[in-house]
């Protein structure tokens, strides 16, 4: 009886140390977990340094590193149309010490490109954006259209006979071929090798209007060379507080631009990813921040939560593919 007491009293101090060893495990994970990051961060940028991109993510890494309490560094990998970047952060843990950070390309790509080196559905996590830099309908000086109804009724009477000038990548194309079917417009869309070269084409007439930002054309509006009708944002630009946005201007659903943003590879931890989000989104909701992004690109911050950024990233890539399809423009290899 002695030894089956002895037994039960050795089986349940077993159990207890078993038990306690566990709970002491469950605790180094749970704090370990807790306490992301614990380390080094880095945020990979797929273009070459000094672009609308990389000032911005630059310009926000000093905040998120004092937030987030570990060092934020920007490493710029480019090419192949930001795949390269890309590439190696879909390859990276799935801890959330690799970010990405990207524009437009992130969801035009996977419509222009025949092929990509990553799923961008399944294996990539949108984690928040950072700003949004919107295009501008900008006409030509003596095009008889002083707002956007009168442009639209141009285009219309007109069928085929204007042409917009398209320029320093895909986005200012597709922001064209946009218009037209979203309007039932007939445009001829001019491609150029840089914004510079599209803007120059829009000021002498050879182009009747370009839809792109707004910077490459700020040294023609004073002299009336250009005229800007509609920022195609949420927002109107306080460099330009008299120019309606296009809802604004009577067109609702037509938007436009380039947005910032950060993302992860799938199957981060999902507390890692809304950790990020948060801390992203509590930076970009700072006045100095904004006022920042503000006066260096005309850049408006942007917040979202995981699952409405998730959504607004599934829904843009539908969008490009359906337009890329429409407009017949062949993904490239």
């Amino acid at each position: 009886m002695a030894a089956h007491i002895n037994y039960v009293q050795h089986r349940a101090t077993n159990c207890s140390a078993a038990g306690f060893v566990f709970a002491a495990m469950l605790a180094v994970v749970t704090s370990t977990h807790a306490e992301y990051p614990e380390h080094l961060i880095r945020i990979i940028i797929p273009y070459s340094a000094g672009g609308t991109t990389d000032l911005t993510v630059r310009l926000v890494a000093p905040y998120l590193s004092k937030s987030l309490g570990q060092p934020v560094v920007v490493v710029n990998r480019p090419g192949a149309n930001g795949n390269i970047g890309t590439e190696a952060v879909v390859k990276s843990p799935a801890d959330g010490y690799t970010l990405l950070s990207t524009a437009s390309a992130a969801t035009t790509n996977p419509a222009l490109l025949r092929t990509l080196p990553y799923d961008p559905i399944n294996d990539i996590q949108p984690v928040a954006p950072i700003a949004e830099s919107p295009y501008a309908i900008v006409v030509n000086g003596h095009l008889p259209a002083k707002n956007v109804a009168e442009f639209i009724k141009l285009a219309r009477s007109n069928p085929g006979k204007l042409n917009a000038a398209a320029g320093g990548g895909a986005g200012t194309r597709l922001a064209a071929e946009l218009l037209k079917f979203r309007h039932n417009l007939s445009l001829e869309v001019i491609s150029y090798t840089g914004t510079g070269l599209a803007a120059l084409a829009v000021a002498t007439g050879e182009a009747d209007f370009a839809i792109t930002d707004t910077a490459s054309f700020m040294a023609f509006i004073p002299s009336g060379r250009v005229r800007v009708l509609a920022i195609a944002g949420d927002k109107r630009l306080p460099t330009m507080p008299n120019v309606p946005t296009t809802a604004e201007a009577g067109l609702p659903n037509f938007k436009s631009g380039t947005t910032v943003a950060v993302y992860v590879v799938a199957k981060t931890p999902s507390a890692v990813v809304q950790k990020l989000n948060a801390t992203i989104n509590a930076v970009t909701a700072l006045q100095e921040v904004r006022e920042q992004l503000q006066k260096q690109s005309g850049a408006n911050a942007l917040t979202m939560g995981v699952e409405q950024f998730t959504q607004w990233y599934r829904d843009d890539i539908r969008l490009w593919k359906e337009i890329v399809a429409k407009a017949k423009i062949t993904p490239s290899d």
